[in-house]
């Protein structure tokens, strides 16, 4: 599931991951389900995506995210450099907010960046 303003509630997640993706051959190889949901969602085998990409009008990284926002146990933020995402968290990081691992602002120009983490559950308290 695809997490939009992150920076806005950061402690809701826990259990943090960077996944640097070079490019799609990667992302595809990163998880069985992946491609599992790529076939499901855009009806073409694997096999023939580099054959068939004009056939797909998203961009490579449409086609991440909509892949990613199928998958509902984990939540995801996709960045590249310089991108909103990539700013947001670099302004957590250099205020403190977050230690993601890594400098967040030392990353390739050419990659895409996942940022896996689970919810947190809420708790309901009975009254």
């Amino acid at each position: 599931m695809i997490v939009h303003r992150f920076s806005e509630n950061p402690f809701q997640y826990q259990n943090f991951e960077i996944w640097d993706v070079e490019n799609m051959d990667a992302f595809f190889g990163g998880n069985k389900v992946i491609k599992e949901i790529f076939e499901k969602e855009y009806k073409l085998p694997l096999n023939e995506f580099k054959t068939r990409r004009s056939e797909i009008v998203e961009t490579d990284l449409g086609i991440m995210a909509a892949i990613l926002d199928v998958i509902g146990d984990k939540h995801f933020v996709l960045f590249t450099l310089h991108d909103k995402n990539h700013l947001e968290l670099i302004q957590m990081q250099n205020s403190r907010v977050m230690n993601f691992g890594i400098d967040i602002e030392s990353i390739s120009p050419n990659h895409v960046y996942i940022l896996i983490m689970d919810k947190l559950k809420e708790v309901s308290v009975g009254v």
